[in-house]
């Protein structure tokens, strides 16, 4: 009996075996196909996508220029106030603007410059040779080395200036010696403010120079020569300039000396504001910047007086216009003017790393008259040689666009892309490092799922 037991024991783990198998290969099965089934679909979704985009690039054309970047922010009123508007305002040239005013000033600034010889022009060196030194050191907007006095001496020289005839009247809070000066190379030599006044000789502290133009000054609140306050004869009687003494290859050049005024007028109004604006590096990286232009669409009510655009220089730490093409500002009509300038090619001081300049509008000088000033656009924009290409998704799928080839007789350059075109999109990409030839050329487009657009042009 135990016999016949355990043999159907046995029979009956040999069946259950049997269908453990069964039901783990059925799984298998199921699974493989699953897996089958949605690799299939996967890849008839791909080729679908695939078969679905359908691009072409429309147009290649020159790009000279980018769109404008105007302030993302409102502006910073340093002088004067804001009447209404906002900075929303000046983004498009439109006639919907902001308005300004000058604001009071307690005090009034007149900067005198040279216009005479002095007592002293012992710099050995000019530029331009033979020059009169006061000549070379009287800009309005400093040229730097467009001309410049020089002391190659190893003794101390001097150098000194009569100045305009000022025009303020009122009590004074002090004055200022101003020099622009640099060393023509690395070194340790300095340089002091000169003044004169009833026929005495003051100089300032020593001046450390770089390589790069600064500007310095020393500050007399009274006249050091009677211990008082100043008077207006005595500064019309005034020079200025400079001393300094060569002490081994590093040279001292000076290219401007000016004296300002500080007194007490009233009423005086001024103005004067700044705003950031960002370049987008991405698409115009600095390598391939050409300049910067900035452009003010605006009107003022007070067409006498003259106004500046300036920008702040990063290296000098200070708003300037040494360089533009234009530093002689702009005097307002009665209507609506453009005021446009043009960085050069020393665009590079004005613009941070990270691509951010700072622009600021101010009047010449305060005055009796309080201005209203109303901002059509303010903005600004770099100057390439670039490229733009425009693409059409006439498909029912997004692109995404990786590759790029301009392809001539003598060049077969890839260059790695990334961009999204949504269907039925025509798409603008603009290139700063691709330069078009006049000559025959093609451009070929290649998307992430591996289809293509080209465009070929005949010379």
């Amino acid at each position: 009996m135990w016999t016949i037991i355990g043999r159907r024991l046995q029979h009956n783990k040999r069946g259950a075996s049997t269908v453990i198998a069964i039901v783990l290969s059925l799984v298998i099965i199921v699974v493989i196909v699953s897996n089958v089934v949605l690799w299939s679909y996967e890849m008839n979704q791909l080729d679908w996508e695939k078969m679905n985009e359908d691009f072409s690039i429309t147009e290649v054309t020159k790009v000279t220029n980018s769109s404008w970047f105007v302030a993302q922010s409102e502006f910073t009123v340093n002088q004067g106030n804001l009447v209404n508007g906002s900075y929303q305002y000046t983004e498009t040239a439109n006639d919907v603007y902001e308005t300004f005013k000058e604001g009071l000033r307690d005090y009034q600034l007149e900067t005198l410059h040279p216009n005479a010889v002095g007592q002293y022009a012992q710099w050995p060196a000019e530029y331009p040779s033979g020059s009169s030194h006061w000549s070379l050191c009287d800009e309005d907007s400093p040229d730097d080395d467009g001309t410049y006095v020089e002391n190659n001496a190893a003794t101390t020289k001097k150098d000194s200036f009569n100045l305009q005839t000022p025009a303020g009247s009122g009590p004074i809070n002090w004055i200022r010696v101003y020099v622009r000066a640099r060393l023509t190379v690395s070194g340790s030599n300095i340089i002091r403010t000169l003044m004169r006044t009833y026929g005495t000789d003051h100089e300032g502290s020593d001046i450390a120079l770089s390589t790069s133009y600064q500007d310095n000054y020393t500050q007399y609140n009274v006249n050091p020569y009677t211990g008082a306050d100043w008077t207006w004869p005595e500064i019309a009687s005034l020079e200025a300039g400079a001393t300094s003494e060569e002490s081994g290859v590093a040279l001292v050049r000076m290219t401007s000396v000016w004296v300002v005024v500080s007194y007490n007028a009233n009423p005086n109004y001024s103005f004067d504001m700044n705003g950031p604006f960002t370049l987008d590096l991405s698409t115009y990286p600095l390598d391939y910047i050409q300049t910067v232009e900035i452009q003010l669409r605006w009107r003022a009510d007070d067409a006498g007086e003259n106004w500046y655009l300036k920008a702040f220089d990063w290296t000098a730490a200070a708003y300037t216009d040494s360089g533009f093409n234009k530093t002689s500002g702009q005097t307002p009509s009665s209507g609506w003017d453009t005021y446009a300038l043009n960085l050069t090619s020393k665009w590079r001081s004005y613009v941070s790393d990270s691509g951010t300049m700072y622009v600021q509008l101010q009047d010449s000088q305060a005055d009796v008259n309080q201005t209203t000033v109303e901002i059509d656009f303010l903005g600004v924009r770099v100057k390439i040689n670039g490229t733009r290409f425009t693409f059409r998704n006439g498909g029912s799928v997004t692109l995404h666009m990786v590759s790029l080839w301009i392809i001539n007789s003598t060049l077969h350059q890839h260059y790695d892309m990334d961009a999204i075109v949504n269907s039925a999109e025509i798409f603008s990409y603009i290139r700063a490092d691709i330069s078009l030839t006049n000559n025959s050329y093609v451009v070929k487009v290649v998307t992430e799922r591996g289809n293509k657009a080209v465009y070929s042009v005949e010379a």
